[in-house]
């Protein structure tokens, strides 16, 4: 028996599509970098110095001193003196005792006076490079700081970020279709 057959193909259809990259633009300034340094406060004090000076030993030496100093050195001048004087008196006196000697006693201590020199009364100190006395007394720098901090500020730029699209194309690249015919079957064949 002939039976008759529909046959039907069909095919999909088909899109291409073709699409590029977008471009993307991105600048990135930099960011704004703000430091304020300000100067340390630096305090310094130099006090004086203490400079005592005694120069009354040089003075006394160049016969300038002190009434009380040249009255001291005088009376310290006098009492030996006085006690050379006794001492020379007694001499005097213990050969003028002495008969036994031939000379003349007076005469010979006469003569003795006429020759010996007197010794002036010193009223002047003794001359010397250790006369002037000085001394100094230093006073320690002080020394005072004050810190500053740095101020640091940082602005952040925001990047500049721009896309460029690119268009899509799209096209049929495969078109659809149905396909039908009629064939002839012969179901014991």
């Amino acid at each position: 028996m002939e039976l008759l057959r529909l046959s039907i193909r069909s095919t999909q259809g088909q899109i291409g599509i073709e699409s590029p990259r977008g471009k993307h633009n991105i600048t990135s300034p930099p960011g704004q970098l703000d430091i304020v340094s300000p100067r340390a406060d630096l305090q310094i004090r130099q006090p004086q110095g203490e400079l005592s000076i005694d120069s009354s030993a040089a003075w006394f030496a160049l016969a300038k001193g002190g009434t009380l100093e040249t009255s001291r050195m005088l009376t310290a001048q006098y009492e030996q003196r006085i006690m050379q004087t006794i001492g020379k008196l007694a001499q005097e006196g213990n050969r003028m005792k002495q008969i036994s000697n031939s000379s003349n006693a007076i005469a010979d201590l006469a003569a003795q006076a006429m020759t010996n020199k007197q010794d002036y009364l010193r009223v002047s100190g003794r001359a010397s490079n250790m006369n002037v006395k000085i001394q100094y007394t230093p006073r320690p720098v002080e020394i005072e700081t004050t810190p500053r901090h740095p101020e640091i500020n940082y602005h952040v730029s925001k990047p500049e970020i721009n896309y460029i699209p690119q268009r899509a194309k799209i096209y049929m690249e495969q078109m659809n279709s149905i396909k039908m015919w009629v064939s002839s079957y012969d179901l014991y064949a």
